[in-house]
């Protein structure tokens, strides 16, 4: 038996909701299966590819390559221990990049492949006569490259002669070296006569500067400035520190006089003044003997009376002794002015012979310029003269050494095989070429096909699950198609139905729906065939079941039932012109009861929006288990938006192949807008014949018929 593929659960009603915003991305068994779906495709472009690969590798020319091998040296050897005059670091990336480039130019060319001789060979690039030719002609056959990491330099040239190609790639590496050694040869030679010529005019020029030397001393009068210059900055630094410290004791000096000339000035006693100059021992002195006695004299006025002679006298020599003070304080403060006074005519002395001893410096400093100068000049005119002698000497000896930066390390050989074409290898890229361009166009082809062709595609597009996938019914007529579920009870297509009978009533979004809403993007989908079938199935499973062919503009009953002529139906009892029992004319299965779309109206969707199907509704609710409503499809009209309202939920037919992804998507967002649930999608027209579907949807096997078919089918109702 088959198996359909369910998802009815809530985890996969999530899933199929977070796969509809990733677009079409399919996973590797849907790759798998694309791949399969137009195999032949593939196939065929792998088999031109191929056949293309094959013929070219007939036609092919066999080439063959050789490589000459060039070694930059790292250090040129050293002879002597001179510098040469062409002195380049062959560790210099740029150095290395320049032979590289060098080896694959025109002249580099034109050289090599006149010094070998193959411009005169005849089987080389014959019907070219001119050098230039042939040296353009074998540039586009040499390949110059370094090896990584390393000094090595592959020369390589491919020709269809293995001895032409040897030859040449030898031919290049040579000349290369050849040129290397004239150019360096060359440039030694022109050097010297260049050391030469320069080594002349540096010589006059030197005698010339010894002779203004000369002249400037004795204009200036002086045999060494630099020792003039020496004395005088020794005495200007002598001054600068006398200079110092004048400025230092002056300043001192000054802050003392100044405090003391306030005091004095203020009327300050004697005594406070004395305490700015502790430093004057007379004074110090005269001020103590002077407090010694007004002590004594306050001993005596404790014991003795004024008139006491004892006490008189003392008086007497205090008033002495303060007179004696007072001449002292006088003195102290002359002298201390005096000092101040003193240290200002110094300063000025020692600032005068600074200024003076710092205008000898600045002319001899002003003559040191010009000096220095000439000297400078001398001694730089000097060096390079002895400068050039000695190198001159140097490159006339090295230009004659035999010193080589580049080596041939290992020399071409003709080859024994030809390097291409490869017969393996080319036969491979193709046939692995044939199935990428041939995989490529399946998917393109698959991107570019909007219609659906598995239940992943549906669920990304759509945001809700596939509760089952319908095998294509292969019955003749529309009669035996639309009642297959009761004519063969035993079909494939029969056991699908009853899994969708089965998930509404065990699912958990699903089992408490009582009325279903059966619709499609566009006719021609299955939705009528799977109305009628769904409602046998509910019907054979004991439930009272109505179905309602709601589809009034191209009602499909007449040929589902095999009925000559529509009987009055859900028309004529939205008009009011019949009841609901009476229009239950169709009983061909049991606990199934059919309302016909009846005639068609010139206005469908006001019939179907007036209150007379909202009170059909709702007593059809309370009389039947399941009500199953086959409805016009979503897109170019209204009908089926309208009778949303009434229904528990939608189910949302798509057909494999035929539906469009664009449509039902723009459908399936009518229905959210609608306010509907929709409960899922039904996958219709699944074709098991084809060995891509068997493999996809068959993948939990098929015995599950065998004991129908050991015994007859069982009459519809029981």
């Amino acid at each position: 038996m088959t198996t359909p593929y369910i998802a009815g659960t809530n985890q996969n009603i999530a899933d199929a909701n977070q796969n509809s915003s990733s677009g079409r991305v399919p996973d590797w068994r849907e790759i798998l299966a694309i791949l399969m779906e137009r195999a032949w495709i593939g196939l065929v472009v792998a088999a031109v590819v191929f056949c293309i690969s094959f013929i070219q590798l007939k036609r092919a020319v066999p080439y063959y390559r050789s490589t000459a091998v060039l070694m930059v040296e790292a250090q040129a050897a050293k002879i002597l221990n001179y510098q040469d005059v062409v002195s380049l670091s062959s560790r210099n990336l740029e150095y290395f990049n320049t032979v590289v480039n060098m080896l694959h130019s025109r002249p580099m060319m034109e050289q090599a492949i006149q010094r070998s001789g193959l411009a005169d060979r005849p089987e080389f690039f014959p019907g070219m006569t001119s050098v230039v030719q042939k040296a353009d002609a074998a540039r586009q056959l040499a390949s110059i490259s370094p090896v990584e990491k390393s000094r090595l330099i592959n020369v390589t040239v491919e020709h269809s002669n293995a001895q032409i190609a040897s030859d040449l790639a030898n031919a290049i590496a040579r000349a290369y070296i050849q040129q290397d050694l004239d150019s360096r040869m060359s440039t030694s030679l022109r050097a010297v006569d260049w050391l030469q010529e320069k080594a002349g005019e540096y010589r006059q020029k030197l005698e010339q500067g010894l002779l203004q030397l000369q002249k400037y001393r004795e204009d200036t009068e002086s045999v060494s400035l630099e020792n003039d210059q020496n004395i005088v900055i020794a005495k200007l630094a002598a001054l600068n520190a006398a200079l110092t410290g004048a400025q230092t004791e002056r300043i001192d000096a000054e802050s003392r006089w100044k405090a003391v000339q306030e005091q004095v000035d203020a009327g300050f006693p004697m005594a406070q003044i004395a305490l700015q100059m502790q430093d004057e021992p007379e004074l110090v002195e005269a001020l103590s003997t002077w407090r010694t006695q007004q002590q004594q004299i306050v001993q005596l006025q404790q014991r003795y009376k004024p008139e006491f002679p004892e006490l008189q006298e003392a008086i007497e020599t205090e008033q002495a002794l303060k007179k004696r003070f007072e001449e002292a304080c006088k003195r102290a403060v002359y002298t201390l002015k005096a000092r101040y006074e003193t240290l200002m005519t110094r300063e000025e002395g020692v600032k005068k012979a600074l200024q003076a001893q710092e205008q000898l410096a600045f002319s001899l400093a002003r003559q040191l310029v010009r000096y220095n100068d000439l000297k400078r000049n001398v001694e730089a005119d000097q060096e390079i003269y002895q400068a050039m002698i000695s190198r001159m000497k140097e490159t006339s000896i090295v230009g004659t050494l035999p010193s080589e930066t580049i080596l041939l390390a290992e020399e071409a050989r003709p080859a024994s095989a030809p390097f291409k074409p490869q017969p393996r290898q080319m036969l491979l890229r193709g046939a692995v070429l044939g199935l990428a361009l041939g995989a490529g166009l399946i998917f393109l082809l698959y991107y570019s096909d909007h219609r659906f062709r598995r239940h992943e595609e549906v669920e990304r597009a759509l945001g809700v699950p596939v509760l089952t996938a319908l095998p294509f019914i292969a019955g003749e007529t529309e009669h035996e198609r639309g009642m297959i579920c009761h004519l063969d009870q035993t079909s494939e297509v029969t056991e699908a139905f009853r899994t969708l009978r089965a998930i509404t009533q065990v699912s958990p979004s699903i089992q408490n729906a009582k009325v279903f809403l059966v619709t499609s993007t566009q006719p021609g989908e299955g939705k009528s065939l799977i109305s009628t079938n769904l409602a046998i199935s509910f019907a054979q499973d004991g439930l009272k079941t109505l179905l309602i062919g709601a589809d009034l503009r191209r009602p499909a009953f007449k040929h589902i039932f095999g009925l000559k002529e529509l009987p009055p139906g859900l028309s004529e009892i939205l008009k009011g012109k019949l009841s609901m029992q009476d229009a239950l004319s169709l009983k061909m299965v049991s606990h199934l009861d059919v309302i016909a779309a009846g005639s068609i109206p010139s206005h469908p969707a006001e019939l179907l929006g007036n209150s007379v199907m909202t009170d059909l509704m709702a007593d059809a609710r309370t009389i039947y288990d399941r009500i199953v409503i086959d409805s016009s499809p979503m897109m170019g009209v209204s009908d089926a938006m309208l009778l949303m309202r009434h229904v528990d939920g939608v189910l949302f037919v798509v057909r494999q192949g035929v539906t469009h992804s664009l449509g039902a998507t723009h459908a399936m967002k009518k229905i959210r807008e609608s306010g509907a649930t929709c409960l899922g999608a039904v996958m219709n027209g699944v074709n098991l014949k084809s060995f891509t579907n068997y493999y996809y949807y068959r993948r939990y096997g098929g015995y599950a018929y065998q004991q129908y078919q050991s015994h007859p089918a069982e009459p519809a109702g029981k």
